[in-house]
């Protein structure tokens, strides 16, 4: 009687236990109650049979090395008195990029064309304290001198720990009816603005030993149809960073090339407002070309060409929370990777950045099959 006493009031106390319990608590329990019973069940095999020892050893060897190894390239820098610039923060990316590491403690710079723009008035009410917007136009060789002073007076001898090249533009149309001017243009503001901006602030990315972080895209490996220009000045960027990278090596100075995928949606490039961009573009085009070579791609070609982006658009990434983790993990690790390929868009895979992947694997002619069948435009004729 007694004893049947002492088991109900154990009994008792278990259940006032669990109930005291956590969800995650009580999960934890069960799983090693879980482990414990396969242990039990498993250890006979593993004592008979010497192999399923040797096996189960050597999978617990591997993991733990690559826990390891995982554990070592995740090292971080402490963002205290490091001092990243970042281009083009008016809107999208840039802005986006500047909130987030003022957030973990960097000192940024984030220059915008226009101070006075919505997005750099934003970027000033959310500083954490350690974020400085200034003035830059990456075409200018002025604004850019007035830039480096500032960010000379920031970082003084410890260098610049980081520059972000993410100001760019963008312009669409087929070459054939594409002024010359567009493409100059794009050229200017994506490949040698950058390099302007390399150029001038890489002695003091040497200095900090730092790191020269350049946004490119599914553009910069893969043409489209319509989008020769930016994919033009896209693959110059890669090109370029490519070979900064091999010559940087010796300086200790990492140079990462962050390729987002699917998010133009995200970034403002079809958005609302870009599409409107594109639409004008696309009257200018009209105006200026030759009646008879419109005439020969057919009627409503352009107007076929809008709708078609325009459905695009609605395909693309709605935040941009990857390719911010994606640049937090290349400016903060101190054993950054290369390049970052982000995947992007709303559907089940980004299907710009599987035929990167995939393409040098593929046959010419069916990945043009599917680049045309995807991001070409039906004429109407």
């Amino acid at each position: 009687m007694i004893l049947n006493c002492y088991t109900l009031c154990k009994k008792m106390d278990v259940i006032r236990n669990i109930k005291s319990m956590s969800a995650a608590q009580f999960s934890g329990l069960q799983i090693f109650e879980l482990i414990y019973l396969m242990t039990l069940a498993f250890l006979p095999f593993v004592v008979a049979i010497r192999e399923v020892t040797y096996a189960i050893f050597a999978i617990l060897a591997v993991v733990l090395f690559v826990a390891i190894c995982k554990k070592c390239l995740k090292r971080t820098v402490h963002p205290e008195g490091k001092v990243v610039l970042i281009t083009g923060c008016d809107s999208g990316l840039g802005n986006a990029c500047a909130r987030r590491l003022d957030s973990l403690g960097f000192t940024v710079v984030a220059a915008c064309y226009n101070t006075e723009s919505d997005g750099a008035q934003r970027l000033k009410e959310a500083s954490y304290g350690h974020l400085h917007t200034v003035k830059l136009d990456i075409t200018d060789d002025n604004s850019i001198k007035q830039c480096l002073l500032k960010v000379k007076s920031l970082c003084g001898q410890k260098g610049l720990w980081g520059i972000i090249n993410n100001a760019g533009v963008a312009s669409f149309g087929d070459v054939e009816i594409s002024p010359l001017e567009s493409y100059r243009q794009v050229m200017e503001v994506n490949l040698f603005g950058t390099l302007r901006m390399i150029q001038t602030f890489l002695p003091l990315v040497r200095l900090a030993k730092g790191r020269i972080i350049t946004i490119t895209g599914t553009n910069g490996r893969l043409s489209f149809p319509g989008q020769s220009a930016f994919s033009m000045s896209v693959h110059g960027l890669e090109a370029l960073s490519d070979s900064l990278r091999y010559e940087m090596r010796q300086f200790g100075v990492k140079v990462i090339t962050v390729r987002p995928g699917n998010f133009a949606g995200a970034t403002g490039l079809l958005n609302r407002n870009g599409l409107e961009k594109v639409q004008t573009t696309f009257e200018e085009i009209k105006k200026k070309t030759n009646p008879e070579i419109l005439r020969s791609y057919g009627k409503n070609y352009l107007d076929n060409q809008l709708k078609q982006l325009s459905e695009l658009s609605k395909s693309t990434a709605g935040s941009l929370a990857s390719v911010m983790d994606a640049l937090e993990d290349a400016v903060e690790r101190k054993r950054p990777k290369s390049v970052y390929m982000v995947d992007g868009g709303n559907q089940l895979f980004d299907l710009g950045n599987v035929l990167i992947r995939l393409g040098p694997l593929l046959p010419s002619s069916l990945l043009d099959y599917i680049v045309r069948k995807v991001y070409g435009y039906k004429p109407d004729r």
